[in-house]
Formats: C-alpha cells, sequence, structure tokens
C-alpha cells in the first residue's frame, strides 16, 4: 500500500512538471527531480541508487540552464541588443501575468520588439530581435521536454523493469 502512494506522489510529481514546461512560473525539471529524489530516499536508493538520482540531476540542471539561456541567445544570435533581451525578459513576465503561456511567448515577442525599437528605431531589427527571441523560447521548452522524458524515462526504467 504504501508503495502504490509513493508511486502516486512521484506520478503527480511528474505531471506538475511537465505542465511546468508550459507554465514557467513553475519549475518543471526540478520538480521531476523531487519526484526521483524522494522516491530514492523513501526506498533507501533501493531501485533509484543514489548514481540514479545524481545523473537526473545533472541533466535537471543542465535542462534548466541551456532553458534559461534559450530565449537570450535566440535574441543574440539575431543580433538583439541589451535592450532587446531586457525587453524580452520583461515583456514575458507581463505577459505570463497577463495571459499565461501564450502571453510569455507574445509578451517576450513584444519586449524584444519594443527593447530594439527603443534603441534602434529601426523596425526590421526589431522585429528580427523578436523572431529571434520566440525562436530561442521554443528551442528551450524543447529541450525541457527532452531532458524530462529522458528523466522519467530513467525512473520507469529503474523501478518498472
Amino acid at each position: 500500500m504504501e508503495t502504490v502512494i509513493l508511486f502516486t506522489l512521484t506520478i503527480i510529481l511528474f505531471i506538475v512538471g511537465l505542465a511546468g514546461i508550459v507554465l514557467p512560473i513553475v519549475p518543471s525539471l526540478p520538480i521531476i527531480w523531487l519526484g526521483i529524489l524522494i522516491y530514492g530516499l523513501v526506498t533507501d536508493f533501493n531501485e533509484i541508487t543514489l548514481w540514479t538520482v545524481s545523473l537526473t540531476g545533472i541533466l535537471m540542471l543542465i535542462g534548466s540552464v541551456l532553458d534559461f539561456l534559450a530565449g537570450i541567445f535566440g535574441a543574440k544570435a539575431s543580433g538583439a541588443s541589451w535592450y532587446g533581451v531586457g525587453g524580452a525578459l520583461i515583456g514575458s513576465l507581463i505577459g505570463f501575468v497577463v495571459f499565461n503561456f501564450f502571453g510569455l511567448l507574445i509578451g517576450s515577442i513584444l519586449g524584444a520588439f519594443l527593447g530594439e525599437y527603443l534603441k534602434y528605431r529601426k523596425s526590421h531589427q526589431a522585429i528580427k530581435a523578436g523572431v529571434g527571441t520566440m525562436f530561442g523560447i521554443v528551442f528551450g521548452i524543447i529541450i525541457k521536454i527532452i531532458i524530462a522524458f529522458i528523466m522519467i524515462g530513467i525512473f520507469v526504467w529503474k523501478v518498472l523493469l
């Protein structure tokens, strides 16, 4: 019975973590890792070993850092100045508060556009910064999805197979 409760709690954490991929306020990969860690702790690291917890922890850190940097790299790769990068950050925060996930995307794009336009007064450069930011954010989401499923796959392999 207690194994079923533990497994259910872990699955709930995985679901919340997966939801966090599209809800930026929820730290997706750390929540998935927390589920793995709790399972390992409660089972005295019998199925989920310290090595597994460490491996998934490293994956979580790599994914979180890449996700954080993806939008910035997308903006910078498209030639955005720090005005555009800052605008993307501010726009994403405001957009998320107002319209959730889609607001995050729209806000970051508009923020990058406005930041660049305020600095250079050139709409072409501003549009380019907005598009680069969008591609960076999408790349970050893809990275998080891949790493989340790798982490969950490792858990399933260790516990169920």
